[in-house]
């Protein structure tokens, strides 16, 4: 709780556990027009017994699987972990898990997929081959969407040298991207705080565009949590010292490995449309200062559920033309 920043004092634990509960409930609630599945599972060695009040809690506010595992067996132990997560995001993240300690007790695993359909999707015919600059000297070539003459949530912080936009998925998810000027990144990512993107998000204006040029790409990322959680303070569970007495009787139980991995699928429409017939009307524009926004350098993504207010994911998209963008 303390890791989290929650204070038992003012919130008792239960109510914070019930919390979640509903926002994990709410975040995988079955959606028309949005693909999103998320969860957490535990992975623990077959020869212990875990507590039957925990797996009921487990289950019950976090909708967790809890999943006996034969560590002694390496290869297999693998195999079952990453089938699990193959399965769970629908085969789009694979091998998350490698080189197993034989002596492993306990692995916990947290999942995302996301698959949206824009809004205002863009037209795959627009689609053209351009450039995506890497840095001032570097680019690669890239597949590049367009859209033309649309409205949508805009900012520009001259403080932090950014230009971002909202666009919206269906199903009350929305994107906003954020892209820095030229050599400007890293002054923005030292700034990517709570209080900043609250900022953003209440000073978003309506502003028409003329036209946004976005990259196709696909993100996907994976994090050994055990070297960053102890940077928030959580260490102990980690070492012989913490106290896991209410999963299992054994004693001096540690967790060995905490994974978090994510999936991310930026394209035109985000499903596929079939028997549909496409009419485009060209106009000329008239406008002296057109505005025109290329995302054809390094930029951020910024994915939040509108409903709960919850950040989804964040990420940065540092080339476009890998299939793993950082």
């Amino acid at each position: 709780m303390k890791g989290l920043k929650f204070s038992p004092t003012q919130s008792p634990v239960a109510d914070i556990h019930r919390g979640f509960q509903h926002l994990v409930r709410t975040l995988n609630q079955p959606r028309e027009q949005l693909q999103l599945s998320m969860g957490n599972a535990m992975f623990i060695r077959e020869q212990l017994e875990v507590l039957a009040s925990f797996l009921d809690d487990a289950r019950a506010l976090y909708a967790a699987q809890v999943v006996p595992t034969d560590f002694e067996q390496p290869a297999a132990a693998e195999q079952l972990i990453n089938d699990f997560v193959r399965n769970e995001t629908h085969g789009k993240i694979v091998d998350l898990i490698s080189n197993l300690d034989p002596d492993t007790d306990l692995i916990l695993v947290n999942y995302m997929f996301l698959k949206a359909e824009w809004e205002t999707p863009f037209d795959p015919e627009d689609n053209f081959e351009s450039k995506f600059y890497l840095n001032k000297s570097q680019s690669v070539q890239v597949p590049m969407m367009k859209v033309e003459d649309l409205t949508v949530p805009y900012l520009r912080d001259n403080v932090l040298s950014c230009t971002m936009v909202e666009l919206k998925y269906l199903g009350n998810v929305s994107a906003l991207l954020i892209l820095p000027d030229q050599g400007k990144m890293q002054k923005v990512e030292a700034k990517l705080l709570p209080e900043t993107l609250a900022r953003w998000r209440n000073n978003l204006k309506p502003r028409f565009i003329n036209e946004l040029y976005l990259p196709k790409f696909s993100m996907s990322g994976s994090y050994e949590l055990q070297s960053i959680l102890p940077q928030m303070g959580i260490r102990e569970v980690f070492t012989t010292h913490g106290n896991l007495s209410g999963i299992t009787t054994r004693q001096q139980l540690k967790i060995a490995q905490v994974v978090h991995c994510t999936l991310l699928d930026v394209a035109e429409e985000g499903t596929e449309v079939a028997d549909t017939t496409r009419m485009k009307i060209m106009t000329v524009s008239t406008t002296l200062n057109p505005t025109i926004i290329r995302f054809n350098r390094p930029f951020l993504i910024y994915i939040y559920e509108k409903n709960s207010d919850t950040i989804l994911t964040i990420g940065k998209v540092a080339n476009p033309s890998q299939s793993q963008s950082s």
